[in-house]
């Protein structure tokens, strides 16, 4: 009986301790659990903490979900055993947005929940951003967070075409932004972050983000077709390029052909293909020639260190010759083009009305002088229009097969009128000594007017018409022998209305 009374008695002692400390752990909470670090392994995060010290039976997970539209904390899962201190969420996909995680410690009903830890954030690297002007790719990620020991910084990691990352900088820990540069055109780039605390004992790596890094078409030529004067008003440049995207054309002039100065800038940010030709309508082209170039900008705005060609436009010179009927021409000679001037044409107006046949001579394109005998031509006004025409030579010059020309300023020569006239005739005598009749040459025929006076100032005889001379008459009576007093009315080859007096003697 005393045996059993002890047995009883321990059993008591037993239950009492359990009791007393049961009750002992009432009311108190578990560990807060400390977290370690998260990442990402195929596309998974993985979070981690340290183990708790007390009586925790497990560590309940708990993430940040999207519920019609309101972020709430979700409790997912569930692992046991206080050393447990890693979960995977293999429902998540960690390279599509950041995830939000929490842990807190569990020991059944008997005992309450720990608070929870502080938040684990994925890094979240957005896909990378590529500049093809720039050649550069700029990538941005989200901060981490509640890095233990503090955050230190971010490491930049890069592979090409699949193979191993290393790493190619980086930066503080307040900097979430990265630019890569000088890549190789045609290369997959894939990336990753990784944050590491201050004493490098732990990190976070991103998922990886991958583009292709391209090139874009640049022009590779430009070339400057002609400059040439167009209906004696302005100057044509026209020039054609390949067909690559460009953005702007630069038209630079020059009188000397070595400094050039920018006139126009013709700009296309909408088809990336602006007009290839421009009226330079400042242009002096009666005074001199001008050198003209195309520079050109590609559809990134660069500008393109291509070769350059220039064109010179035609001045043509001209005056009469110092005697006879010639007018004399020259010009400068049309250049740069690769198979040179096959020819030149000039061409001629007289008295405003072109040469019927069109170019009233053909030279050589080494020659550039022209000599006009415009004797034929002594009874017209005397007002002569000239231009040039250079030709290219028939080819491919590596650009076109096209034949190109250039047109020079049109010039006008007017030839000095001239008026030859006898001192003397002889009245009913032998022609053409028995005729008054003056030698016209170049003058406005509608103009013309010959009129003779005796001393008097009496009108014996006046005329329009330059085939119709005086022939010492008047009222079909000779007139005694004597000087006589005539004018000669008419226009010059520009226009101005002109007189001419003298006298003739009448000799019976």
């Amino acid at each position: 009986m005393k045996e059993k009374n002890k047995l009883f008695f321990g059993f008591c002692l037993v239950m009492l301790a359990l009791l007393l400390f049961s009750f002992k752990g009432y009311g108190q909470s578990l560990q807060t659990p400390a977290i370690d670090s998260i990442s990402i392994e195929a596309s998974h995060p993985i979070i981690s903490w340290f183990p708790n010290t007390d009586n925790t039976g497990g560590y309940v997970i708990v993430k940040r979900v999207n519920n019609a539209g309101i972020f709430i904390w979700q409790r997912i899962d569930t692992v046991f055993g206080i050393n447990q201190t890693t979960y995977t969420d293999v429902s998540a996909n960690a390279c599509l947005a950041p995830q939000w995680y929490r842990v807190y410690a569990t020991s059944g009903p008997a005992m309450p929940d720990s608070p929870w830890s502080d938040t684990l954030r994925t890094i979240f690297l957005e896909q990378p951003a590529f500049d093809i002007c720039a050649n550069t790719v700029q990538l941005q990620w989200t901060p981490y967070i509640n890095m233990v020991n503090t955050l230190g910084g971010y490491r930049i990691f890069a592979s090409e075409n699949g193979g191993i990352f290393s790493q190619i900088g980086q930066t503080a820990a307040t900097e979430t932004q990265f630019t890569h540069t000088n890549l190789t055109p045609g290369t997959i780039y894939s990336y990753k972050i990784q944050a590491v605390n201050q004493d490098a004992t732990r990190s976070s790596t991103s998922c990886e983000q991958s583009i292709l890094s391209r090139t874009y078409p640049k022009p590779e030529f430009v070339y400057v077709k002609y400059a040439t004067v167009e209906d004696n008003d302005h100057i044509k440049i026209a020039w054609i390029a390949d067909e690559a995207p460009i953005s702007k054309y630069s038209v630079l002039r020059s009188e000397d052909g070595v400094t050039y100065d920018t006139i126009s800038r013709i700009s296309d940010l909408s088809t990336y293909a602006p007009p290839q030709f421009y009226y330079d309508t400042t242009a002096d082209f009666n005074s001199k020639s001008y050198y003209y170039k195309i520079t050109v900008c590609d559809s990134c705005g660069f500008a393109r260190g291509l070769p350059v060609n220039f064109a010179q436009t035609i001045f043509l010179t001209g005056a009469p010759a110092l005697a006879g009927f010639i007018n004399e021409l020259q010009w400068n000679p049309y250049e740069d083009w690769p198979l040179e001037v096959e020819k030149y044409e000039i061409y001629r107006k007289v008295d405003g009305t072109p040469n019927p046949a069109g170019p009233l001579e053909t030279v050589a394109g080494n020659q550039t002088d022209f000599q006009d005998n415009v004797a034929d031509f002594s009874d017209f006004k005397g007002q002569f229009s000239y231009y040039v025409k250079a030709i290219e030579t028939e080819g491919d010059n590596g650009y076109e097969s096209t034949i190109d020309y250039s047109i020079s300023n049109e010039i006008v020569i007017s030839r000095e009128s001239r008026i030859l006239v006898p001192n003397a005739i002889i009245a009913g005598g032998t022609p053409p000594d028995d005729e008054f009749k003056p030698v016209v040459q170049f003058i406005e025929q509608e103009a013309y007017q010959l009129i003779i006076f005796n001393k008097w100032g009496q009108q014996l005889f006046a005329s329009r018409q330059i085939s119709d001379g005086w022939n010492g008459t008047y009222n079909g009576e000779w007139v005694p022998a004597d000087t006589y007093v005539y004018l000669i009315k008419y226009k010059n080859a520009a226009g101005v209305l002109s007189e001419k007096r003298g006298t003739v003697t009448v000799i019976r």
